[in-house]
């Protein structure tokens, strides 16, 4: 677990489990956080380090999602407001391996949006948004005064996890968020990233999805190595390369990329 600070009030905590990622702005004490860990253990440690370290009080939380390796911390605020996308319950109930302890941990949101909210903490103009990718309810904060943009599970790293989503989903959402031109993205996992890993994402997608289409059964998909599919100059990390391997597995099982990519050509008869 650790903790970087990216502004004078703004902090980033890494966590141990799955690498996932939390921040917190906080402004004469109280502390506005984006997301919430994926332990316990994680979840603790940050709660002692914003209410020891930083004198700070957590009033809200903002989910970028509701799965539940982002969802530790909620419990330990219970006077917070937690705002979430008004799809949060589709998104939480359709995880594959959510477990009993995850439902007796399960806080639901106070509050719920449909479209978009603007928020004002300190002096950060923040706007929340709608914008369905990997999940159903998936939600984007957009920071512009500080070149800031915190995207979920919108991708992992330079890729994109397919999940229960569709790949045409996926870079539609992508492709909002790169056309903000925020040259700081804070997703979900891992940590922040420059400004050229939206577009990277995508390549990845398509390169990806032609890999798929070219062979013949599912243990030729299992083979696609992740270097194939990658932006130019991208060189993977471990994390990418664990997800790139659950990718080929749900694409084998769903048989991902075998229908729809004739959907632009079928759309352009009917227009």
């Amino acid at each position: 677990m650790r903790v970087d600070r990216i502004e004078d009030d703004i902090w980033i905590f890494h966590g141990d489990f799955y690498e996932s990622v939390a921040t917190v702005f906080v402004h004469k004490g109280n502390a506005l956080l984006i997301d919430a860990l994926g332990s316990d253990a994680d979840a603790q440690w940050m709660r002692e380090y914003i209410e020891r370290d930083l004198q700070a009080a957590v009033k809200m939380i903002v989910m970028t999602h509701y799965m539940s390796d982002h969802l530790a911390a909620l419990r330990l605020f219970p006077g917070a407001q937690i705002l979430a996308h008004r799809d949060y319950l589709y998104t939480y109930l359709s995880q594959r391996h959510r477990t009993q302890d995850d439902d007796a941990r399960y806080v639901a949101p106070t509050a719920t949006y449909s479209q978009e909210v603007s928020l004002t903490w300190g002096a950060r103009d923040i706007r929340v948004f709608h914008n369905p990718g990997k999940t159903f309810c998936a939600t984007a904060i957009d920071v512009p005064g500080c070149d800031l943009v915190f995207c979920g599970d919108a991708l992992v790293g330079n890729i994109a996890y397919i999940g229960s989503s569709a790949p045409s989903l996926l870079d539609s959402g992508l492709a909002n968020l790169e056309r903000l031109h925020r040259g700081r993205i804070v997703p979900g996992h891992i940590g922040m990233l420059g400004a050229g890993a939206f577009s990277h994402a995508r390549i990845y997608l398509r390169r990806l999805g032609a890999h798929v289409r070219a062979c013949q059964d599912a243990d030729a998909i299992a083979e696609i190595p992740i270097e194939a599919c990658l932006a130019p100059g991208v060189q993977p990390v471990p994390f990418e390369v664990e997800w790139h391997g659950r990718n080929l597995g749900v694409i084998a099982e769903r048989r991902v990329f075998s229908i729809g990519h004739h959907a632009g050509r079928i759309a352009a008869v009917y227009a």
